[in-house]
């Protein structure tokens, strides 16, 4: 294991932290501006200015590029944005989305011929036994539409980490810089398909300040900061050191959803959120565990 520097582990806890705060930040956007639309203005600020300054990713096909745009901007983004919108709350999403690492461990799986070890699929199941409890405790069909849509968000999330690891992205800036250019298009599309000018008139009025900031901080902050360093770190360190710490993300969104939008985190909830982000660290640091087994086991036979 390589010791990592104090920059980079302090740079890994900020992202980390924000990236779970971000949650509550689209939440608060929510009350102010249509879900549609603040999807949609998020990856027009994500490309724009940028792509006149960010010269296109060498050697990604266009198709690639359209490809990981839809799938992260309407596959993720919108649907988590949704999802949002019918009720589930921001700590409930931070936690939820998490779930693509297991299904990105699957894909591995089925495309890479990678393995799944059986601590791995043990914290799989401790957190779908949380998840459980969560849909058990879900006030209304909304909702429960709402956590389906979380879900499929993770799915796309799963989906978006494969193409990176297939078309072997280098540049993972311009990479999202440039992918957003295509969700643009599709997501203002849907936005009239759907709910025809309303969301393009109510502009005028509803991009106050604070919507604004909001947009601006996902779109910069979030996305294009985030995944640069994110991704940098991976890129520095084996990815076994880095990804655990993803882990972060859930208990910095439940954190900060209780304390700034008060959600209430207490009896059933609190076992279920526990459960599942117990399930999620210990498929995170599986290999950890496995060594640390074996070392034991060894000491014991010794």
């Amino acid at each position: 294991m390589i010791k990592m520097d104090w920059r980079d582990l302090l740079l890994i806890l900020v992202v980390t932290v924000m990236w779970g705060s971000n949650y509550s930040v689209i939440d608060i956007s929510l009350d102010g501006i249509d879900p549609f639309m603040l999807t949609a203005l998020r990856f027009t600020f994500c490309a724009f200015p940028l792509v006149f300054f960010v010269p296109k990713p060498k050697n990604i096909s266009a198709s690639t590029l359209a490809l990981y745009g839809l799938l992260f901007g309407v596959g993720m983004c919108w649907l988590m944005n949704y999802g949002m919108f019918l009720g589930v709350s921001a700590g409930v999403t931070s936690l939820l989305l998490q779930f693509s690492a297991f299904f990105t461990v699957i894909w591995g799986v089925m495309l890479f011929g990678e393995k799944m070890s059986a601590i791995q699929v043990a914290g799989i199941l401790l957190a779908l036994v949380g998840l459980m409890f969560i849909i058990h405790m879900t006030e209304s069909h909304d909702q429960s539409q709402g956590l389906f849509l979380i879900l499929l968000a993770a799915f796309c999330w799963s989906l978006c980490n494969v193409l990176i690891k297939k078309s072997k992205v280098v540049d993972i800036f311009s990479f999202v810089v440039w992918s957003s250019l295509y969700a643009i298009a599709p997501l203002y599309l849907m936005t009239y398909w759907v709910k025809g000018a309303e969301p393009f008139e109510a502009l005028l009025t509803d991009l106050n300040t604070s919507v604004l900031l909001s947009i601006l901080f996902q779109a910069y902050v979030a996305t294009i900061f985030g995944y640069w360093a994110w991704n940098r770190l991976i890129r520095k360190y084996p990815a076994s050191q880095v990804a655990p710490l993803s882990v972060i993300v859930p208990v910095s969104g439940i954190l900060t959803s209780w304390y700034v939008l008060d959600e209430p985190i207490e009896g059933v909830k609190l076992f279920a959120l526990v459960l599942t982000v117990l399930g999620i660290a210990i498929f995170m640091f599986a290999p950890r565990i496995a060594n640390y087994i074996a070392e034991s086991a060894l000491r014991l036979r010794k």
